[in-house]
């Protein structure tokens, strides 16, 4: 494979494809000469306004070229961007700013939630000191709108000249926040060649250059979709945006736009093939689908690859920057999430190296042994005001799994999901993987539940794909020749579908909640009987 060095730079990239179509939003393209020229005055406009290099300014927009032109402008002027969910409630965004104190705040308050003014009056409420500064409507009368600046002002005056940058090297140039699944979302401190060389490793396995139409709905704020969106501009591709996906939408745009790259998560993926039509949407230049966040179930491969007929990119890794990707089908048709690690900028060992270590003794297991997933980090992962993690060489994930004999790796789950039933320790991602094989099951996860005589009992959550749907025993009879029996679900519930964070990942927190806390829904089929059945551990 042919693999072309992405540019060194968004400005770069907006240098050397000038007269290309960058960026297409609805009815508006910008080309690359535009964006830079928006990003240009942004960053001016931002300087006057008051914002110092290493400052940090909160991105709170949805899929839109703004996005693209705040976060550009940002590093222009030297400041830090801090990019949120889009989805952020006036209370969560006021939490940001307090943990991270912006000198500006750029905020579209999402459709059918709080207006603009109640933004404003959360982060004026949260103590900042910070420019509230709204999309197209103003967080705080009389104060300018994005748009406004973009456009030279109220006044139409002329465009800002950038301001100069002056950090040091190694200053934060982001800070990326991570997803939440383990609890309060961590801000990492990031540096513009760091995620330039993540973008780099991406574009090394699938290799997008100029002709390549990019779908974009992902969250642009979350560390997958940057890396996305910099690799698509930074090797002169063109990005289609949508703000909101829905299926139809989604496969819709990519048929008008031929769109030849669609990233998603595996979430999307299944609900964009239950949605394809070959008669109505026309994706014969898709050759690419790329997808991160969650395991990716064996019958959605096979379904990307009969179906779309396009090649899988998979990428599992964390917003902390350690990745391991792999595009081969025989090994993403085994569960592999592949062998080729992301080595940092300067590209040497141990940085990246991942292994498997036993949780307590951090002692690297033998392969085949399921142990916690860890990657070489000589330089600790540095954290908003918190203090860095790794400065024993290596970076825990959290994450179970194991290596085979060829070096792949496998993912099996998560070192605090396992369920302790009875003494015995069960692995929620191998009956996952198990249940996806059913043809009732669309989507499932497995969580343990409170039992008085084994103290967690095994809870499989399964998403129907199709009616009848099978009854506990069934479903206990169709796993029972590939799962050890303890291992057999006690409890099943059925849901319409299975809570996820913004990133896609799942929320087995809100999960939790929903089917073994006090709110549970009472449809949901639960079986202690069956508990007879299941031998005791000794």
């Amino acid at each position: 494979m042919s693999v072309t060095p992405l540019a060194a730079g968004l400005e770069v990239a907006c240098e050397r494809w000038s007269g290309r179509p960058a960026v297409t939003h609805g009815p508006r393209t910008l080309t690359y000469g535009e964006l830079w020229e928006a990003v240009s005055d942004l960053a001016g406009a931002l300087a006057e306004l008051g914002v110092r290099p290493g400052e940090r300014v909160i991105c709170q927009l949805p899929t839109r070229p703004e996005h693209v032109i705040v976060a550009g402008a940002v590093w222009e002027c030297g400041a830090v961007y801090v990019g949120a969910h889009k989805d952020l409630t006036p209370p969560e965004l006021a939490t940001l700013v307090t943990r991270t104190d912006p000198s500006a705040v750029i905020v579209q308050p999402p459709p059918g939630g709080a207006g603009p003014l109640a933004y404003g009056r959360a982060i004026k409420e949260a103590g900042s000191r910070a420019l509230a500064i709204g999309l197209d409507a103003s967080l705080q009368p009389g104060q300018q709108t994005l748009v406004e600046l973009l456009s030279g002002g109220p006044s139409g005056s002329a465009p800002r000249p950038t301001a100069t940058r002056s950090r040091e090297a190694g200053d934060a140039d982001m800070l990326v926040l991570t997803s939440g699944t383990t609890g309060t979302s961590k801000a990492v401190m990031e540096t513009l060649p760091s995620v330039w060389a993540k973008s780099q490793f991406f574009a090394d396995a699938f290799s997008p250059g100029p002709d390549d139409v990019h779908l974009m709905f992902l969250p642009l704020s979350h560390a997958f979709g940057l890396t996305l969106w910099l690799a698509a501009l930074c090797s002169g591709g063109r990005l289609v945006m949508l703000d909101r996906f829905s299926p139809e939408a989604a496969l819709q745009l990519a048929a008008d736009e031929q769109a030849t790259v669609l990233p998603g998560t595996p979430a999307h993926f299944a609900m964009l093939l239950a949605a394809f039509d070959p008669g109505r949407h026309d994706l014969t230049r898709l050759r690419w689908a790329v997808t991160a966040a969650s395991p990716l179930p064996r019958p959605v491969i096979e379904r990307v690859y009969e179906q779309l007929g396009v090649e899988l990119f998979y990428v599992y890794g964390c917003s902390e920057g350690f990745l391991t990707v792999t595009t081969d089908r025989h090994e993403l048709l085994r569960g592999s999430v592949g062998r080729d690690v992301y080595r940092g900028p300067a590209g040497t060992p141990p940085d990246g190296t991942v292994t498997v270590i036993d949780p307590e003794s951090h002692e690297p297991l033998a392969r085949g042994e399921i142990g916690e997933i860890a990657y070489g980090a000589r330089t600790p992962v540095r954290y908003w005001r918190e203090q860095p993690v790794a400065t024993d060489g290596w970076y825990r994930t959290g994450d179970l799994g194991y290596l085979d004999v060829d070096g792949c790796l496998f993912v099996v789950g998560r070192l605090k999901d396992v369920v302790n039933r009875g003494g015995l320790k069960v692995v929620p991602g191998e009956i996952e993987a198990a249940l996806f094989t059913h043809p009732a099951v669309a989507d499932c996860a497995v969580i343990p539940a409170p039992d008085p005589m084994l103290g967690e009992a095994v809870c499989a959550c399964v998403v129907p794909s199709t009616t009848p749907t099978p009854d506990l025993r069934q479903l206990r009879s169709f796993l029972a020749p590939t799962i050890a029996r303890h291992k057999l679900p006690d409890e099943l519930c059925f849901l319409d579908a299975l809570p996820r964070t913004p990133a896609g990942k799942l929320d087995r927190a809100a999960l939790a909640r929903l089917v073994v806390g006090e709110s549970a829904p009472r449809e949901r089929l639960r079986s202690s009987g069956e508990l007879s059945d299941v031998p005791r551990p000794m």
